[in-house]
């Protein structure tokens, strides 16, 4: 799926967040992402979550950093 595919489907399924599984060529990383207000919060599964400034992105913002990404939905969090 791609992030806009991802975005829609936690809007239309009004989810809080999903862990995602992201491929690149043979290489596979995971990582969370959180909708809090109208702000998206994206973290490396190793990273501890806090929802700070740096980590916090418009939904524009997110679409044009991982337009390129190739990923899966693992887990909802409603």
């Amino acid at each position: 799926m791609e992030i806009r595919e991802i975005l829609e489907e936690m809007k239309a399924r009004n989810y809080e967040g999903v862990q995602l599984t992201k491929k690149n060529g043979i290489i596979t990383t995971t990582w969370l992402l959180y909708k809090r207000g109208i702000y998206f919060y994206y973290f490396d599964i190793n990273q501890s979550i806090e929802f700070m400034e740096y980590s916090r992105y418009s939904e524009n913002e997110l679409i044009e950093e991982l337009e390129h990404g190739s990923f899966r939905i693992d887990t909802e969090v409603f």
